[in-house]
C-alpha cells in the first residue's frame, strides 16, 4: 500500500510517526541532537549508537530494512566519529527492488581537522524512534516504538530536501 508522503511546511521534510506522535523528521532529530557533539560511539545488542554531549543516543540502522548496520571495529568508527557535530541532514525517497518506497535519511557531521568533506551518515527514519532520550529530554516520556512498526510506503516528493542547523 503506498500513502501520500505529508511534508512539513517549515522544511520540507517528511511528518511521520515517531514514537507514536506525528513530527517532522528533521525538526524531532534537530531538537535532540542538532548541533552537537558526539562524544562516544557504542554498540548494544549488536546496534551501533552514536552517544552526544547532551546524552542522547541515537542507533544507527539500514534505511531500507531498518535492522542494525555492521560495524567491524568499533574502536575505528570512535575515533572517526568522535568530536564531529550534526550539522545538517538530508532525505531522499529511493525505490526498493521490491517495488516498496522508503526514506533514505542522511545525517552531515562537522568535518575533523585535514579533511576536505562533511562526514554523511547513511540511516533510516526508524532511527529517529529508537534514539535514546535523557531524562532532561522533552520527549524522554514517549512510548518506545515496537520493532515490527515500520513506516507506511511513500510517495516520493518532487526533490531532495536539505535542512542545515540555524
Amino acid at each position: 500500500m503506498t500513502v501520500k508522503l505529508v511534508e512539513c511546511e517549515r522544511d520540507g521534510f517528511p511528518i511521520l510517526e515517531i514514537n507514536e506522535q506525528q513530527h517532522c523528521l528533521a525538526e524531532f532529530v534537530d531538537n535532540c541532537i542538532g548541533g552537537q557533539k558526539i562524544t562516544d560511539v557504542v554498540q548494544r545488542n549488536g546496534t551501533l549508537y552514536y552517544v552526544f554531549e547532551n546524552r542522547h543516543e541515537i542507533p544507527l540502522l539500514c534505511y531500507c530494512c531498518g535492522h542494525p548496520l555492521a560495524c567491524p571495529d568499533l574502536q575505528a568508527e570512535k575515533r572517526h566519529m568522535r568530536g564531529r557535530v550534526l550539522q545538517a541532514m538530508t532525505w531522499n525517497p529511493e525505490q526498493l527492488e521490491d517495488g516498496s518506497s522508503v526514506i533514505d535519511f542522511e545525517l552531515e557531521f562537522s568535518r575533523k581537522v585535514g579533511e576536505e568533506d562533511v562526514m554523511m551518515v547513511q540511516t533510516s527514519t526508524l532511527s529517529a524512534n529508537k534514539m535514546r532520550h535523557p531524562i532532561t529530554c522533552c520527549n524522554s516520556g514517549l512510548p518506545a516504538s515496537t520493532p515490527e512498526k515500520q513506516h507506511p510506503a511513500i510517495v516520493p516528493p518532487p526533490s531532495k530536501k536539505r535542512r542545515r542547523r540555524r
